[in-house]
């Protein structure tokens, strides 16, 4: 009887508890459908609110709990989870939000979510993900976030909104259908990660090829990626290197219908309108953001009437990368947390969580390429501050559209790689410390002048015509350094010289977190340390200069390996980058991979020597430039003033 009675009451107990927890998650409800019923449009910082809140009540739940409890038991037993009473919840939300409203939720956009939802759930990639943990439902929900806002809004306004704005709702609702072709894809590379380590560890050239085919598959941000990771090639295995650096020159076009389909987009007219000899089968290149092609354009008439046939250089931007890199950065964060969760240790989750902070922070740098508006913005304003003398350039753009810009073409021009290859006839060391001090010289007046520099000067990016010009391509992105130099220099100075403190205090300052940082600094001097004892690498001292002469180029390289390593070390600790900083990083190993290709195959004392012989005369140079100002100003004043002399009374 006694043991009867403990049952009972146990029983109760637990009946009670989920009542509670039933009436709690029901309560979270409340401020969603207040946000559904108001008049006024909602935000997505207003439903991220309530949202949370949901979530919380939803972990609070005892079936939740319970749920934890069974899941660590499996896990001893090594028995595969399930979490089905997760997704009865989300339904029975679901069902509550559209009982409660008073805005009739369409049909169409009712169905269109649970066919999303069930095929999601489908996915044998997610089922393990899906069904076991809240929080992968809350990224998933986060992600979506400012479509639901975009949709509840549209909702509101649906007694007052025509059968347009009914297609428009629609065709919201049929962007997940979209973006579910593309988590597929992107999930079903994830299974590379596996052959990857099935590969022998020795066989370079194997992982190699996996990564490659895992790259493709994944799509544009992970091409990207290996774009930026094959500039800096000197930081890689040979093997990886030369498979990475195949997306810098092939990758897959654009199908001439999303060529065209970008034309009447922006133009409102197709290609073949607008241009003499454009393909859109046969680009000049393609990449990650955009196919070039190559086309004669008729420009405006002349005095005579005569109009002439220009060649031009038409850079497409691709369709739906905002939901690609959107969809990536999700599917990346799925695989961090289901780390975690299959490989659960107290050790790892700092390095998970600060991953997860830290894919946000690397995926924003990406984000300004897609601006083409910016980019025209970007290069034009670089065009203006070139001069002939300098030997730097700039092509004109003549057009700019969000995902289209057309510009200048410079005939006869190769890339760095191409023109510096063996057999190439600039591959002499004439040609190559002359363009070697142009282009030093042009990233010193970036930088030093105009407090403003390319973002991605790879050997791709950097044209030689006719052996003597330089041409600067791709604006997409440029770095500023206002409150970033600072910071980024004094961490990399650190490194050189081996101070332990001043890389430390570099960190904490270039972190998203500094109260954290500073609450982990024993730890972070802990791999500070390690680090430097572990590399060998002699810290700079007075005779700095001689030091870096002796040990040359690879010597340069592995300073700057460290400094990118102990930087990647630091996610351990739970240490966020900003992504400022990262795109400082990246832009600058980028500018020293093209300047050690131009000098590629020369002895080091060429290179040392014309790096002084620029510095000695850069100042020079800025006076120059100084003087020149100076005398257009007056120049400018002059005619203003004999103007007003000569205007009649």
């Amino acid at each position: 009887m006694p043991a009867l009675k403990s049952r009972a009451r146990l029983a109760l107990r637990s009946t009670t508890d989920i009542t509670v927890g039933v009436a709690r998650v029901v309560k979270s409800i409340g401020p969603i459908v207040e946000l559904l019923n108001a008049d006024d449009d909602i935000t997505e910082a207003q439903l991220h609110v309530v949202i949370d809140g949901l979530f919380d009540a939803l972990e609070a739940h005892p079936l939740v709990g319970q749920l934890r409890s069974l899941t660590a038991r499996m896990r001893d037993a090594r028995w595969l989870p399930n979490e089905d009473t997760t997704e009865d919840l989300i339904r029975f939300l679901v069902e509550q939000v559209q009982k409660r409203s008073v805005i009739a939720i369409p049909k169409e956009v009712s169905e269109e979510f649970w066919r999303f939802f069930e095929d999601l759930m489908s996915e044998p990639e997610l089922r393990g993900l899906g069904e076991v943990s809240l929080e992968v439902a809350r990224i998933l929900v986060a992600a979506y976030e400012p479509l639901l806002v975009q949709l509840i809004n549209q909702l509101k306004a649906l007694r007052r909104i025509n059968e347009r704005k009914l297609r428009d709702i629609a065709a919201s609702a049929a962007v997940i259908r979209g973006d579910l072709a593309i988590f597929r894809r992107q999930i079903r590379a994830i299974r590379y990660v596996r052959q990857f380590f099935e590969v022998d560890p020795k066989d370079i050239k194997g992982q190699a090829d996996v990564v490659a085919r895992m790259v493709r598959e994944f799509g544009p941000l992970f091409i990207k990626m290996a774009q930026v990771a094959a500039a800096n090639s000197d930081f890689l295995p040979g093997e990886m290197a030369e498979a990475l650096a195949v997306f810098r020159e092939d990758v897959d076009p654009m199908t001439p219908a999303e060529v065209e389909a970008a034309f009447l987009e922006c133009f409102g007219e197709l290609p073949s309108q607008r241009y003499f000899g454009f393909d859109a089968r046969k680009p000049l290149k393609s990449g990650s953001i955009a196919s070039v092609y190559v086309a004669q354009k008729p420009m405006k008439a002349t005095r005579k009437g005569q109009r002439q046939l220009v060649p031009v250089v038409v850079k497409v931007g691709r369709h739906n990368l905002e939901r690609e890199f959107l969809i990536g950065k999700t599917v990346i964060k799925l695989a961090i947390v289901s780390s975690h969760y299959w490989a659960p240790h107290s050790k790892l989750a700092p390095f998970f969580n600060s991953w997860l902070g830290q894919i946000d922070e690397f995926v924003e740098g990406f984000h300004r390429e897609l601006d083409f508006e910016m980019e025209a913005d970007n290069q034009e304003r670089f065009a203006g501050r070139t001069r002939a003398i300098d030997g730097w350039y700039v092509p004109e753009v003549y057009t700019r559209t969000r995902r289209i810009i057309e510009m200048e073409l410079i005939e006869d021009a190769l890339s760095l790689t191409s023109a510096f290859a063996p057999g190439s006839p600039l591959r002499n060391e004439a040609d190559q410390r002359r363009l070697g001090k142009t282009f030093l010289h042009a990233v010193l007046s970036q930088i030093l002048v105009y407090q403003e520099f390319h973002g991605d000067l790879h050997p791709g990016n950097v044209l030689v015509h006719k052996g003597d010009r330089l041409y600067f391509i791709d604006w997409g992105n440029t770095v500023t350094l206002e409150g970033v130099w600072k910071p980024a220099l004094n961490y990399y100075r650190a490194v050189l010289a081996g101070d332990v403190d001043g890389v430390v205090d570099s960190v904490i300052g270039m972190s998203t977190d500094r109260k954290s940082a500073l609450a982990g600094r024993r730890e972070i001097e802990a791999i500070v340390t390690k680090a430097f004892a572990l590399a060998n690498v002699t810290p700079l001292s007075y005779d700095f200069a001689l030091t870096l002469y002796q040990e040359g180029q690879q010597g340069l390289v592995a300073r700057l390996d460290l400094g990118i390593r102990l930087a990647s070390g630091l996610t351990r600790q739970g240490v966020v980058i900003k992504s400022e900083y990262l795109h400082f990083s990246r832009s600058v190993a980028a500018m020293i991979g093209s300047y050690l290709t131009i000098y590629s195959g020369l002895p080091r004392t060429a290179m040392f020597r014309d790096a002084l012989e620029v510095s000695w005369r850069f100042p020079v140079s800025l006076g120059k430039l100084a003087a020149t100002k100076v005398r257009s100003r007056l120049a400018q004043r002059l005619l203003r003033s004999s103007s007003r002399e000569l205007m009649p009374l």
